[in-house]
């Protein structure tokens, strides 16, 4: 599996499509901001963005992370052929590479990492600038750092408290699927 060449001045997607950009979720079943992209949109485009500002401050350049999220690449772009879609891979920074962006909307779940928050948050406003939205899901998550807090708002500081909080907040919603699988058939074409 080659990357896309990051450096072509042409648009990287075509005007009308939607992307899907994978990070932590790569897998097709189960994924709340796939199921999103697919349910809405008729023609949707499967990325992944080896993030060369994560990439270069790697201590090990042979870092097993890499080969993991290579092999799990391979799958997914199996599974995505099988279908009749394939997956883009690109390699540099996402902010440049969705410069170059004419999709009508990017659809992801939520990074929770300082860097990508960062990251997410300018490229949104870059989006948001050519009039391309940028939808973001929880998914890899039950909830979200700010659900569950004591009734002043602060965060817990000891577990018993917060593990009962938490339990008495979850419901049947909290932990529903998303089935990805019934609108498989708006993948884009390749």
């Amino acid at each position: 599996m080659s990357p896309s060449n990051p450096q072509s001045s042409d648009s990287i997607f075509s005007l009308g499509s939607t992307v899907f950009w994978f990070r932590r979720d790569l897998r097709l079943a189960d994924n709340a901001g796939l199921y999103y992209a697919l349910k809405e949109n008729k023609r949707v485009i499967p990325l992944f963005i080896f993030d060369t500002e994560i990439l270069q401050n790697l201590e090990d350049k042979a870092d097993r992370r890499v080969d993991f999220i290579h092999q799990t690449l391979q799958h997914l772009k199996t599974q995505l052929e099988e279908l009749g879609s394939s997956l883009v891979v690109l390699v540099g920074n996402p902010g440049e590479l969705f410069e170059k962006n004419d999709a009508k909307s990017v659809y992801t779940n939520h990074d929770y990492e300082p860097y990508a928050r960062n990251r997410d948050s300018i490229i949104e406003n870059m989006l948001d600038h050519r009039g391309i939205s940028l939808k973001t899901f929880k998914d890899h998550v039950i909830f979200e750092r700010n659900e569950v807090v004591k009734d002043d708002g602060k965060p817990y500081s000891v577990f018993t408290p917060y593990s009962r909080k938490w339990k008495s907040q979850l419901t049947k919603s909290h932990v529903k699927t998303y089935p990805t699988e019934r609108y498989f058939k708006n993948f884009q074409k390749s």
